[in-house]
């Protein structure tokens, strides 16, 4: 496992809730949240100048293989949500990010977890995560 900047592996992502998102009592839906935290994770990934797309074609794909939630409060249709997304640790074939989503109107944390991806190859076989993939994980935003 390799050190992490904490400043350099956060990036802070603004979404707000849609209609369809949201259950019968007008709360987001559970399942809503792994996509806030996926739109985030690809988007933390863009701000150190990578393209999941690139990374694919050219065999590192990383899927999820474990995901972590934690609800602490509600949110609603039409709330802002700012997706905090820290990278936690980069492994040998794996990495783990962070999560916080936290309601802008009053800075309240409804949902925080994780999730792991392993690395693997075009025919899902695991792999190391390169030098070069590594130094691109433990940089700090590019730009916003």
């Amino acid at each position: 496992m390799q050190e992490l900047d904490p400043d350099a592996a956060l990036s802070v992502v603004r979404v707000r809730v849609r209609f369809g998102e949201t259950d019968l009592m007008g709360i987001v839906h559970h399942g809503s949240y792994v996509s806030y935290m996926e739109v985030a994770r690809i988007e933390w990934l863009r701000r150190r100048g990578v393209t999941y797309a690139d990374w694919a074609a050219h065999g590192v794909h990383l899927p999820v293989v474990e995901l972590s939630l934690r609800y602490r409060a509600p949110a609603r249709f039409d709330d802002e949500l700012d997706v905090h997304t820290s990278l936690a640790e980069i492994g040998a074939a794996s990495v783990r990010f962070h999560y916080r989503l936290v309601r802008v109107i009053d800075d309240v944390l409804c949902t925080e977890g994780s999730t792991r991806l392993a690395c693997i190859d075009a025919r899902h076989a695991l792999q190391r995560i390169g030098p070069e993939v590594a130094d691109i994980l433990r940089q700090p935003e590019l730009s916003r």
